[in-house]
């Protein structure tokens, strides 16, 4: 397995190689972590139901696995990682700034993800976190400076390992937990209640599973340009859909278990004598997730306009958030949930854009001519704009209830506002210009006198 050499450049068509089903282990594996189990014990903490709990997890993880999806068709086609993709919609100047704010967002979920599996870490060897988190981090740096290839080749073998350990432990949740058969009660399936936390628990799943976005062509990139995007589109969904759905689902049955809100202790309570075992899942999960977040933080900083290669830039960002991670170690809670809930403002909207553009505008070919498209930055605006009456932010102690988020009792549905009403305005702004362009490249078609 060699080095990968390349860049955020165009993957030229004798480099191209691989199947879908590749995107299938690779999408799985990633999300098979312990920031997805802690999201299976949301629902307990905000007084649903099991059956309401559920329902919503199932329909975040649909919609958001879906934008993942489409996001992924997009990397065969044009050859280039998935924020180059800004510069058809709203020109490179503007792709170079997303590729920054990208930048910060991978290092974001880097951080995120190296705190939560060095607790693993922790109660299995009570080393200290501050030989724990380099340690962890070296490991992913190295998958992730080997680059494409090896990326791939360390998830497919991840995506069965923590399969079948996840398995194991659901096993052991069910039949062999020595709280089961005091506690199963709590998994009846009562009724559906539509109520804040229903919307609040599909706005929290969306929003993990669609922020994967932003990273989807960096990985599939590397595909035959003639290959069916349906497979790359399913195999990328279902890998996504699955893995996310099935630990959420583990969680959330553990947390009605144990009458649980934390993930880690109420997962112990459980394990019994398996205990460790779960902690190395959780651990080699975090490894899946991180190595994709390093390896996107590399090339987005690169699109954002770092000169500098890809490899040494890995580097760089593997100590930035191995220093981050040491700060925020010990308030991570905080820092997790309000991370969480700010993190897809800025996303929907954008990729909302994205995905017109290239599916419903059929523009697979990236054009670095123009310095702005201001249809795809007013629509973005607005898209934004439009979302912000109906946020409800969360940053820490601070909390913010917006005036339409307020009158719908609390919901925050602007992620689902701004994607709708960019990708609206977007694709209304193009079509118009294109019908105007058209009409005057139509010559006069009266006769000669």
């Amino acid at each position: 397995m060699t080095l990968e050499r390349a860049g955020i450049e165009r993957i030229p068509t004798e480099s191209r190689q691989g199947k879908p089903r590749s995107l299938f282990n690779l999408w799985f594996a990633a999300n098979l972590t312990i920031a997805d189990f802690a999201l299976g014990f949301i629902p307990i903490s905000l007084g649903m139901n099991f059956l309401s709990s559920l329902i919503s997890i199932i329909i975040g993880n649909i919609l958001g696995a879906a934008v993942v999806g489409f996001s992924a068709i997009m990397g065969p086609r044009t050859g280039y990682p998935q924020m180059m993709g800004t510069t058809n919609s709203m020109g490179r100047r503007i792709m170079r700034l997303f590729g920054v704010v990208n930048l910060s967002n991978t290092v974001g979920w880097f951080v995120v993800n190296n705190i939560l599996s060095v607790l693993a870490l922790y109660l299995i060897f009570g080393t200290t976190y501050l030989l724990l988190i380099p340690l962890f981090v070296l490991v992913v740096y190295v998958v992730a400076y080997l680059g494409h290839n090896y990326i791939h080749r360390v998830e497919r073998i991840l995506s069965y390992v923590l399969g079948v350990l996840f398995v194991i432990i659901l096993a052991k949740v069910l039949f062999f937990s020595p709280l089961q058969m005091t506690s199963m009660s709590g998994l009846s399936l009562s009724s559906v209640s539509l109520d804040i936390s229903f919307f609040g628990m599909i706005a929290f799943t969306y929003s993990y599973l669609m922020s994967w976005g932003p990273y989807a062509s960096d990985y599939s990139r590397y595909l035959p340009n003639n290959i069916s995007l349906k497979k790359v589109f399913f195999n990328t969904f279902l890998g996504s859909l699955i893995s996310t759905t099935f630990v959420e689902i583990v969680a959330l049955i553990i947390s009605f278990i144990t009458l649980s809100g934390s993930s880690i202790s109420a997962l112990k309570d459980v394990s019994g004598t398996l205990y460790p075992l779960s902690l190395v899942t959780i651990a080699l999960g975090g490894i899946a997730a991180n190595v994709l977040n390093l390896y996107s933080a590399s090339l987005s900083g690169l699109v954002g306009g770092i000169k500098i290669s890809r490899t040494r830039f890995v580097g760089i960002v593997a100590i930035v958030g191995a220093v981050l991670s040491m700060l925020f170690y010990n308030g991570f809670y905080n820092f997790f949930e309000s991370f969480l809930l700010v993190l897809d403002y800025w996303i929907s909207p954008w990729v909302a854009i994205l995905i017109i553009d290239f599916v419903i505008l059929k523009r697979q070919k990236l054009n670095f001519e123009k310095k702005y498209n201001w249809n795809g930055v007013l629509a973005y605006v607005i898209g934004l704009a439009v979302s912000i009456p109906f946020m409800n932010i969360y940053l820490g102690s601070f909390n913010y209830t917006f005036i339409f988020s307020k009158f719908l009792g609390g919901i925050d549905i602007s992620y689902f506002i701004g994607f709708v009403v960019a990708g609206l305005v977007y694709y209304l702004t193009e079509s118009r210009q294109r019908s105007s362009s058209s009409r005057l490249k139509v010559p006069n078609s009266k006769s000669s006198p």
